[in-house]
């Protein structure tokens, strides 16, 4: 597949009995779908993957691939602390018609680089579908450098990366020692989503993406289609989208949001919570970067 445009990160719809709640998945990735994302992520750090069983994990997977119908690319998050059990994960993805799978550093212990090259490259030889690596070390403890994106970006089978880093110079790296290869760097920050663009980035992975898909579309189809007056219009108010980290963990937020527009129950997987108190400072926030609630 070819990785470009804007993917949300999807939220994981629960019942208050944490099962999975697949009717308001399926509205979900209607949602999603009707917001003019390009692609959709399940199972990612939005998605809640630590916290899915197995079986949670294939419902989550065939309900989406079912709705979206292949009329968008489905990437499916696959981390685990070990490389052996990401390339389980790997290969059931491959057993269906998702596109790719975004793989997420091994967390627990610490990793040097030579670690990160061995466990990418052993994932990707293995694995059916095509890989993303997946830079976030504010949860995994691990950062990439630009050596190890570029040693990684010439393996056939790896054809991007998510960086979530926050690091915009790190990224603008990545970018440049890539350049060249048949490999898409996708910012992770919705508040960098022009300035990433602009650079280079094919596009972006966003969290807040599963809340606001219109919203995150709308500046990269501005900048696609060269609009830089719309593009900038539009990222003033994405850029507010990273504020929900200030209210609570990202899937709660993310959560108590659908729920206010209809979507999906506010249940996150245990232990986590949205902070008592926060209601009328997401429902602003909401409206500030435009939907009606």
């Amino acid at each position: 597949m070819q990785l470009k445009g804007v993917f949300p990160a999807m939220a994981t719809p629960l019942t208050p009995e944490e099962k999975i709640d697949i009717p308001a998945l399926r509205k979900l990735v209607h949602y999603l779908m009707d917001g003019g994302v390009h692609g959709i992520v399940a199972l990612g750090s939005t998605g809640e993957f630590p916290a899915m069983t197995a079986s949670m994990r294939q419902a989550v997977l065939e309900t989406t691939l079912e709705e979206v119908n292949g009329r968008l690319p489905v990437l499916v998050g696959c981390g685990e602390p070990g490389t052996q059990r990401t390339i389980e994960q790997v290969k059931v993805a491959a057993g269906t018609s998702a596109a790719a799978v975004l793989v997420a550093v091994p967390f627990y212990f610490n990793m040097d680089q030579n670690a990160v090259i061995r466990h990418y490259q052993m994932v990707a030889d293995a694995s059916g579908l095509p890989v993303v690596m997946y830079n976030f070390p504010q949860m995994t403890k691990t950062t990439f450098t630009a050596d190890t994106v570029a040693k990684l970006a010439q393996h056939p089978n790896i054809i991007g990366i998510k960086d979530s880093s926050g690091d915009f110079f790190g990224m603008q790296r990545f970018i440049d020692v890539t350049a060249g290869e048949d490999f898409a760097v996708m910012s992770g920050n919705p508040a960098l989503g022009l300035s990433a663009y602009e650079l280079g980035a094919k596009g972006g992975i966003y969290a807040g993406c599963s809340l606001f898909p219109r919203q995150c579309a709308d500046v990269y189809n501005a900048f696609q289609r060269g609009d830089r007056e719309a593009a900038v219009a539009f990222q003033k108010k994405t850029s507010l989208i990273p504020m929900m980290g200030s209210f609570g963990p990202n899937a709660a937020v993310v959560k108590f949001g659908l729920n206010k527009l209809g979507i999906c129950g506010p249940t996150v997987a245990a232990p986590f919570v949205l902070p008592s108190g926060q209601d009328d400072k997401i429902l602003a926030w909401m409206k500030r970067i435009g939907l009606e609630v």
